[in-house]
């Protein structure tokens, strides 16, 4: 607390130096003494550095330990990189890269590596606008290859999506949770995807994707996967049989006379006896739900 205070007094003196100085500076007013227009003057600058204290120590402090975090983080990402390419057959089981927890203390965590695919889709920038994922995130540059060669298709909206993905990564930098890195190294492997693998392994990280057959090659190799589908498909909505829900009737089912549905959360709800009513929104009864690959399925008859 003593320290405190005398930090506080020293700010405030700092402040009552400089307005001194540049009190000099300040053209006489006709009918005021000017020395006590430079003593108020004094005053004034010292009551506010007293007061400001805490605002600019605070300030300083989060300056400082981001700033150490940020030169500590490069270090950590500049010798990992040394590491991996002077001998990457020995990184297996190393954790890389630098988090900081809200308290600022540093700790190692794995990176999460971006495939082209959960780059394309976008979502990814939501999910981590929310939080849900932090630290370090790495984009190959054999990914951004891939992703200018979609950008550069004939096709208009491959085109399209391969130029969002570009932005998604330029959003993804400014979410202050997050440090993207770009990992100009060279992987010895022929395929995206086994490139993909063996960098994930070199570096103990994690995959996101939303590719299904990248999703099942990593189960078989050992690597952790994040699929932002299965994630999607884990947060819809979970209905309850006997549960009444309204839906709109788009099409026509599989079966005689059923229509199909979809909740706001993409989640198909196939109706039993209600094919005329297509384009209209009706009241159902949740009769089961259940999971498939492709997401949840509900079940229902018309009410």
């Amino acid at each position: 607390m003593r320290i405190k205070w005398i930090l506080r007094l020293s700010v405030a003196t700092i402040f009552a130096t400089f307005a001194v100085i540049f009190s000099e500076l300040v053209p006489p007013v006709e009918g005021a003494n000017p020395t006590v227009v430079k003593t108020f003057i004094t005053v004034l600058a010292w009551i506010v550095g007293f007061v400001l204290f805490s605002d600019i120590a605070t300030t300083v402090t989060r300056f400082t330990i981001h700033a150490f975090n940020l030169m500590v983080s490069r270090m950590a990402v500049e010798v990992m990189n040394q590491i991996v390419r002077l001998n990457p057959g020995n990184t297996h089981g190393m954790s890389f890269g630098t988090t900081t927890s809200s308290s600022g203390t540093m700790a190692i965590s794995r990176p999460l590596i971006l495939d082209t695919s959960a780059i394309i889709d976008a979502r990814i920038l939501d999910i981590a606008k929310t939080g849900f994922i932090s630290g370090l995130i790495l984009v190959p540059q054999f990914v951004l290859t891939e992703m200018q060669q979609v950008a550069d298709s004939s096709d208009e909206l491959k085109r399209t999506r391969g130029r969002k993905g570009f932005e998604t990564i330029e959003e993804l930098k400014r979410i202050k949770s997050l440090r993207v890195e770009i990992w100009d190294k060279e992987v010895a492997a022929k395929q995206v995807d086994d490139k993909l693998l063996k960098l994930a392994k070199n570096l103990s990280g994690k995959i996101i994707t939303t590719d299904f057959n990248l999703n099942r090659l990593a189960s078989v190799s050992g690597v952790t996967v994040l699929n932002v589908n299965d994630l999607a498909n884990a947060v819809k909505t979970i209905a309850i049989p006997g549960e009444k829900i309204s839906t709109k009737i788009v099409h026509l089912g599989k079966d005689h006379n059923q229509g199909v549905g979809y909740l706001p959360d993409g989640t198909m709800v196939v109706v039993s006896d209600s094919a005329d009513y297509i384009g209209k929104q009706i009241e159902v009864e949740v009769t089961k739900n259940i999971q498939i690959p492709a997401g949840r399925m509900i079940f229902a008859k018309k009410k």
